[in-house]
C-alpha cells in the first residue's frame, strides 16, 4: 500500500532516509549540481507527491545541489534516498530565493530589444507624418493649379508645355511619396508583431523575477556511482475519478474502464513519469497518541508536534502557491479560469474521497499507460484500471414514471480494486448510450448500472374511463379507478420485462381502499408498489389492469389540508404521502 507523506516520515527513520530540514547557508557556487528528472508522482485531492530521480559520482564528502525547483513545495516532505546504499547522507537543506537572480539579466536584455522596436516604429510614424504631410501639400497645390489654369492660359503667355511639365513634377512626387508610405506600411506590419513577442517575453520574464524558487542542498558521504531519489509534497495537482462501461455482445458482460482525469498547476511538467492516484488525505493520520505507542513506543511523546509542524509547512507551501499563481494570472488570460477548475475538482473529489475514507478504507491505482501532463491546469484522462464482468442485463418498465423501458444490469466488482465514484459514460455497440453516475464499490460488493433505453418495446399506461366511474351517497363517495397499462413488442423476439406500477395506499383514516386488482402473480408492497415480470411474443401486445376503490367522506376536499391528519396507526415515514393521495383524489374528480 502506497504511504502518505506523514506515514513515511515516521517509518523513514528506520529506512535511513535523511529528512533533516535545518536552515542552511549553502549556495550553488560550492555545491555540484545534479540533474534529476520527476520519475514518479502520487497524486492527491489537493497535492502531489513528486520523485525526482538523478545519479550523483560520490567522492568522500561532498555537497550536491537539486536547483530550480518550485518555489512552493513543502520543505517538511522533502526526503532524500541514495541507492545502492555505499553512501551516507549526513545533511538535507531546502533554500528559497526569487527568480530574479536568475532572470534579472534576461529582463534588462528583453527591455533593451522592445526598445529598439518601439524606436523604429516611432521612426516609421514620424516618417509617415511628414509624407502625408506633403502628400496633402502637392495635392492642395495641384488642385489649385488645374483650377487656375484657364486664366493663366488667357492672361497670361504660358506654354502648355510647361505647365505639363510642372503638374508632372508634382504627380512624380505624388506617387514617390505614396510608394514611400506603402513600404512604411509594410515595415510596421512586420515590426508590430515583433514587438508584441518582445513584450510578451519581457512580461514573462518580469513575472520570472517574481516566482520563488527552491534548491534542495545535500551533503553525502561515499564514493562510487548512486541513484539519488528526492521526493517532496507540493500543492497544485487534483485527479477526479470517471468511467466507461461498455456493454459486450449480448449483454452478458460489460467491460469497465476507470480514468482518473487529472489536472496540475505544480509549476513542473510531468513527462512520461510513472504516475499514481490515490484517495487518501495525507494532511490527516490516526489519533496520534495512539499512533505514538504503535511506532514509537511511549517514548514518542514529540509525534504530535511534528505533524503539527508538518501541517503548518504545507499550509505555508499552498499560501505561497497562492500567492505565486495572483501574479501569473497578471499576465495569462486563462490562468485564472484554469485554477478555478482546478479548485473546483478539488472540491468536489474532497468530498468524494472523505465518504471512501467513512468507509474505513482508502484505493491507490497506478496509470496502465504513461501519459505526458503538463502543468498548465488543462485536464488530461488517464486510464487505472480495465476488467471485463459478468452482467444479468434486465429491462425495466415503471409506465407510472416514464413509457420508456430501459436496460439495467445487476453485476458484482470481481476485481481487487475498488470502482470509484463519479461519471460513467454508457456504451453500447460502440454507441454511446447516456451517462450515470457511481458510487463507490468495494471488491465482492453487488451493485446495478443503467445501461440506457431500449425502443423495441413500447409501453402506455391510460386512465379506463368505461371502468372508472363516481358514486356520491348520503355521507361518503366511492371512487372507482381503473388503469389499463400496455406493452407492444416491435421486435422479431420475444422479450421479458419488469414491470411496476402502483395502487393507493391510504395513510388517512378517512380515506378507505377497497376492491384492489393487479395483474396475476404481481406481488404489491405495503407503500403500493405493484411489480411483475412478463414475456411479450413477437409483434404482441400485454395488457394489464390495475384498479382500486377509494371510499372518503363527502366533504374531504372541502376540508382545509392542515385539518386532514395522517392515521396514527402509520408510520412517520409514511405521514408525508396523505397529501398526495388528497392531491389524487382531487384530480381524479376533475377528470371524472
Amino acid at each position: 500500500m502506497q504511504l502518505s507523506s506523514r506515514h513515511a516520515l515516521l517509518l523513514s527513520v528506520g529506512l535511513g532516509t535523511a529528512l533533516f530540514m535545518a536552515p542552511g547557508v549553502a549556495t550553488a557556487a560550492d555545491s555540484e549540481t545534479v540533474a534529476t528528472t520527476i520519475s514518479a508522482v502520487t497524486v492527491y485531492a489537493d497535492r502531489a507527491q513528486v520523485t525526482r530521480t538523478g545519479t550523483v559520482e560520490l567522492s568522500g564528502t561532498r555537497r550536491y545541489a537539486i536547483e530550480k525547483l518550485p518555489g512552493w513545495i513543502d520543505p517538511e516532505s522533502v526526503r532524500a534516498t541514495l541507492k545502492p546504499g555505499s553512501g551516507r547522507i549526513l545533511d538535507v537543506t531546502v533554500e528559497t530565493s526569487f527568480l530574479a537572480e536568475a532572470a534579472g539579466e534576461g529582463v534588462k536584455a528583453a527591455d533593451a530589444a522592445v526598445r529598439e522596436i518601439a524606436d523604429q516604429l516611432g521612426e516609421i510614424e514620424d516618417e509617415e507624418k511628414v509624407l502625408k504631410d506633403e502628400i496633402a501639400r502637392l495635392e492642395s497645390l495641384r488642385a489649385f493649379t488645374i483650377d487656375k489654369l484657364p486664366k493663366e492660359l488667357a492672361t497670361r503667355d504660358i506654354s502648355v508645355k510647361t505647365m505639363g511639365d510642372t503638374l508632372g513634377f508634382v504627380s512624380d512626387i505624388l506617387r514617390r511619396d505614396r510608394k514611400a508610405l506603402r513600404e512604411l506600411a509594410r515595415r510596421r506590419r512586420e515590426l508590430e508583431p515583433e514587438l508584441a513577442a518582445r513584450n510578451a517575453k519581457r512580461a514573462e520574464l518580469a513575472v520570472q523575477s517574481q516566482l520563488r524558487k527552491c534548491t534542495v542542498f545535500l551533503e553525502i558521504e561515499g564514493s562510487g556511482r548512486a541513484t539519488l531519489s528526492l521526493t517532496y509534497l507540493t500543492p497544485g495537482a487534483t485527479w477526479e475519478p470517471n468511467s466507461e462501461l461498455r456493454v459486450v455482445g449480448n449483454g452478458q458482460k460489460v467491460s469497465l474502464t476507470q480514468y482518473a482525469t487529472v489536472v496540475q498547476t505544480t509549476g513542473e511538467d510531468w513527462d512520461r513519469a510513472a504516475l499514481s492516484f490515490s484517495t487518501q488525505r495525507p494532511g490527516e493520520v490516526l489519533d496520534v497518541p495512539q499512533v505514538g505507542g504503535l511506532l514509537l513506543g511511549r517514548g514518542g511523546a514529540g509525534l504530535g508536534d511534528i505533524l503539527g509542524k508538518m501541517d503548518e509547512s504545507f499550509g505555508r507551501a499552498a499560501q505561497f502557491y497562492d500567492a505565486q499563481n495572483e501574479v501569473v494570472a497578471q499576465n495569462r488570460m486563462d490562468w485564472a479560469d484554469n485554477i478555478q477548475n482546478q479548485r473546483g475538482i478539488q472540491s468536489r473529489v474532497a468530498a468524494r474521497f472523505a465518504k471512501i475514507a467513512g468507509r474505513g478504507t482508502t484505493a491507490h491505482f497506478t496509470a496502465r499507460t504513461p501519459r505526458n501532463v503538463r502543468a498548465d491546469g488543462r485536464p488530461v484522462r488517464v486510464p487505472i484500471s480495465a476488467s471485463d464482468l459478468a452482467a444479468t442485463v434486465r429491462l425495466v418498465g415503471v409506465p407510472e414514471a416514464s413509457l420508456n423501458v430501459v436496460r439495467t444490469a445487476d453485476l458484482v466488482n470481481e476485481t481487487a480494486q475498488p470502482i470509484l465514484p463519479g461519471r460513467v459514460s454508457l456504451f453500447d455497440d460502440g454507441a454511446f448510450v447516456g451517462t450515470s453516475e457511481f458510487d463507490f464499490v468495494a471488491p465482492g460488493e453487488k451493485f446495478a448500472t443503467f445501461l440506457g433505453m431500449y425502443d423495441r418495446l413500447k409501453l402506455g399506461r391510460g386512465l379506463d374511463r368505461k371502468r372508472s366511474a363516481i358514486e356520491r351517497g348520503h355521507k361518503r363517495t366511492s371512487l372507482s379507478i381503473s388503469y389499463e397499462v400496455t406493452a407492444e413488442n416491435l421486435s422479431d423476439q420475444p422479450i421479458t420485462v419488469e414491470l411496476a406500477d402502483r395502487v393507493a395506499v391510504s395513510q388517512i383514516d378517512d380515506i378507505e381502499v377497497d376492491d384492489v386488482e393487479i395483474p396475476k402473480g404481481a406481488s404489491q408492497d405495503a407503500d403500493g408498489v405493484v411489480k411483475w415480470t412478463a414475456t411479450i411474443a413477437p409483434k404482441q401486445v400485454g395488457t394489464w389492469r390495475i384498479a382500486y376503490t377509494l371510499d372518503y367522506p363527502n366533504d374531504l376536499l372541502a376540508r382545509p389540508r392542515q385539518e386532514i391528519r395522517p392515521s396514527k396507526s402509520m408510520s412517520p415515514s409514511a405521514a408525508p404521502q396523505a397529501p398526495s393521495l388528497y392531491d389524487q383524489i382531487e384530480q381524479f374528480e376533475k377528470s371524472l
